[in-house]
């Protein structure tokens, strides 16, 4: 792993443990305020080859994923899909951006349940997401924007 070593008079006024697209919003947010961010990391820089741009190699053979193995609830083993590299899963994750449904925040039923509703709602949550999407300078559709559709979308950037 790549460190560089702190000198005695570092002083930071916030540590933030994960710099992946939470950590990346939640930096910035705090350092306009003012204060010094530390970004801590788990992973080391993703090593830069030609792997990197293909879809096989990355989510066909999770090539970057982490080796550790997670278990169900009914004790059946399975690799979560992790990534710890600096950037965290933002490293892999294709440029997508998006939004959660407003349905996606109410009860959902299953065979074997019921998730809960969040205790936000999407009306909630949407000035954060706009806020996400002009710090990444992401597309976000029309409000005439159909799916399967070739209208084309302008990034929004700040």
């Amino acid at each position: 792993m790549t460190a560089r070593p702190a000198a005695g008079n570092d002083h930071y006024d916030v540590l933030i443990v994960g710099n992946g697209p939470g950590g990346a919003i939640t930096a910035a947010r705090v350092a306009e305020t003012g204060k010094r961010v530390l970004l801590l990391e788990r992973g080391d820089f993703l090593p830069r080859e030609r792997d990197n741009w293909s879809s096989r190699a990355v989510f066909g053979d999770a090539k970057y994923t982490a080796g550790e193995t997670f278990y169900d609830s009914r004790d059946r083993p399975f690799r979560p899909e992790l990534h710890y590299y600096v950037g965290g899963n933002s490293k892999v994750y294709g440029a997508a951006l998006f939004r959660l449904l407003p349905g996606d925040f109410g009860e959902v039923r299953h065979p074997d349940g019921v998730a809960p509703a969040w205790p936000l709602s999407y009306d909630d949550m949407e000035p954060y997401y706009v806020r996400a999407e002009h710090l990444f300078c992401a597309a976000q559709p029309p409000h005439d924007y159909h799916p399967g559709t070739r209208q084309s979308r302008q990034g929004v950037c700040r």
